[in-house]
């Protein structure tokens, strides 16, 4: 729109000056001036269809930039020799008129193309200084006063230009370090599930159908190094593992987190099956080597299962669930091998979900936890009664959800690989994620309840607003043991809400 108007006005100003001068040099200045202008809005114009796509490709961003940049200088250049020599004729009664065209649009482009630096500066310069500098060289008083309050406007335009550039390239490096925090893994750097889905959902194109292979890794004996070396030992472990993984694979494959001691790392080019399983057999001997840390020489085993996409629209988790299943067959034939006892094939880290209310009222014998081991015995009543939940679920100290939740499975449909970890993320409505991902960490950093709310999406594709609270369960030396949290269904109140905010602005209206 800004555009639109600056070229209707040019062009109103422009032929009604040269009707009253007939002057060519003004003329020309005119019919070219218009010509650019028009470009500049057909590029606009093709942009806004450029970026509606959300997968637009960068060099193709890029293109439209500098073809933008080339329009936007043109007219710019002839803008400013247009002023420049209608001050040099006389027009008086056209002077006023064309010495506002100008402010105009130097406040125009500092606001509007504030974020591409190099543009507006360059534009500025050339629409202001011509027509400053002939004002200038006439002498006069008055003229000479137009000159220097053109040059402080443009002092003015180019360092309001700079701040709102500072300004927004800060909100914006903030707001993708967040929505970096929300798709890394926090302890290994890696990505996490909800990097994993984003990945997937680029890579697995018709084309590449059949060529993604995931290689699910679990650690076999990692319990017992976290028992006897202690959690700070495991978490160093786990980061040696994910370096490793980092190490044996290839630049366009990745490596993510899932949680605990399990990883998945993503073949994004694999030639066949016999390419999947060699490079399943280079990650076991690659995490298999001994691992030397704090002064210990730790063994710690890991298991691959691996599993190939083989046609079209196979998701994410039938790739994940078929690849566990390998690694669960693999775990069970090597303690098979051993003389252990096979692991258990059922679904992992499943147990039963806590009953809250027993909880709020300390009956919690089922998984020995006292009620005089809360912190806020008080704040936890109050958490379990505040209306009937929605979802209720739990986490370990450090914020990663590992226990199963049959309520939040049951609410949004997502099964239990997809919940763990930080994949509950992905039922959460998108413009809502990295603020629930911000407040989590704060909320576990700080080790303090929390109130939240968020738009969760149902398994009918609908997302309702939820009010979360959730609290840190201690032991009696202070130490967090679980996070236990509920959901409640708020959206009735908030539709409510909204309704009486909309009926307030029309009656003020």
């Amino acid at each position: 729109m800004p555009a639109a108007i600056m070229t209707l006005l040019f062009l109103v100003v422009g032929v009604l000056s040269v009707h009253a001068s007939r002057d060519i040099a003004l003329a020309s200045l005119v019919a070219i001036g218009t010509i650019a202008s028009v470009a500049r809005l057909a590029v606009l114009i093709r942009g806004r269809r450029l970026c509606d796509n959300p997968e637009m490709p960068l060099l193709t961003a890029k293109r439209f930039e500098r073809r933008f940049a080339l329009t936007y200088w043109a007219f710019a250049t002839v803008f400013g020799l247009f002023a420049a020599r209608s001050y040099m004729l006389p027009l008086a009664e056209w002077q006023m008129p064309i010495g506002i065209l100008v402010v105009g649009y130097a406040a125009g482009a500092a606001s509007t193309v504030a974020m591409r630096p190099y543009i507006v500066i360059t534009s500025l310069i050339v629409a202001v200084i011509p027509p400053a500098l002939v004002l200038l060289l006439r002498g006069d008083p008055n003229a000479i006063v137009s000159a220097l309050c053109l040059f402080a406007l443009l002092t003015g335009g180019l360092r309001s230009a700079s701040q709102r550039y500072r300004s927004q390239l800060a909100k914006t490096t903030t707001r993708h370090a967040f929505a970096r925090q929300v798709k890394t893994d926090h302890l290994t750097g890696l990505g996490n599930r909800l990097a994993l889905a984003e990945a997937f959902e680029t890579n697995a194109r018709p084309e590449r159908h059949g060529r993604i292979a995931f290689h699910y890794v679990d650690l076999d004996d990692f319990k017992p190094v976290n028992d006897r070396l202690g959690h700070q030992v495991g978490d160093s472990l786990l980061c040696l593992v994910a370096d490793r993984l980092r190490t044996s694979i290839n630049p366009e494959d990745m490596v993510v987190r899932l949680g605990g001691d399990e990883f998945v790392v993503v073949q994004m080019d694999s030639e066949s099956d016999f390419d999947v399983e060699q490079q399943g057999l280079r990650i076991e001997q690659v995490l298999n080597r001994s691992y030397v840390l704090e002064g210990h020489s730790v063994n710690c085993a890991a298991s691959v299962g691996s599993s190939r996409s083989t046609g079209n629209n196979q998701s994410m988790n039938c790739l994940l669930v078929a690849a566990d299943e390998v690694l669960r067959r693999r775990k069970a034939e090597r303690k098979s091998r051993l003389g252990s006892p096979p692991v258990n094939t059922g679904s992992p880290n499943q147990r039963d979900a806590i009953d809250y209310v027993s909880v709020a009222e300390g009956r919690t014998d089922s998984h020995s936890v006292a009620h005089d081991m809360l912190s806020d015995g008080e704040a936890y009543e109050r958490l379990a009664a505040t209306g009937i939940a929605a979802t209720t679920w739990e986490s370990a100290p450090d914020g990663l959800i590992e226990t199963d939740s049959p309520s939040w499975r049951a609410y949004t449909g997502q099964s239990y690989d997809d919940w763990k970890g930080y994949g509950w993320l992905t039922a959460i409505h998108p413009d809502d994620r990295i603020a629930t991902m911000q407040k989590w960490r704060e909320t576990v950093h700080d080790r303090q309840a929390v109130d939240a709310e968020y738009r969760l999406r149902g398994k009918d594709g609908q997302y309702r607003w939820m009010s979360v609270h959730a609290v840190p369960l201690c032991a009696k030396d202070g130490q967090i043991v679980r996070w236990l949290g509920i959901n409640i269904d708020i959206d009735d109140r908030k539709q409510q809400e909204h309704l009486q905010h909309s009926t307030d602005l029309s009656v003020k209206n």
